[in-house]
């Protein structure tokens, strides 16, 4: 039996109170982006403020744009923005 194709989605800081989960795996779908997957949480999790031009997205924890397409066992992350004084 093939193994089915996913991504994940790594929650940091606040998105795990709010979801109460470290991470959720999703199947990959033919062409996915960043930008699919941030829809599909947002969807998920009305809660989470995850605005495109607030967040920082990471694909294996590297800085990636919102179309970049994703491939199988792929790790996203949206970073919440960072301050400091």
């Amino acid at each position: 039996m093939a193994q089915k194709m996913t991504v994940s989605i790594k929650f940091l800081g606040m998105q795990r109170v709010v979801t109460k989960k470290d991470f959720i795996n999703i199947p990959l779908r033919k062409e996915m982006r960043v930008s699919d997957v941030l829809e599909l949480v947002r969807n998920l999790y009305p809660d989470l403020h995850l605005d495109a031009g607030v967040i920082f997205p990471t694909v294996n924890q590297e800085k990636a744009s919102l179309d970049k397409l994703l491939r199988a066992n792929d790790i996203i992350s949206f970073l919440p923005p960072i301050s400091g004084g």
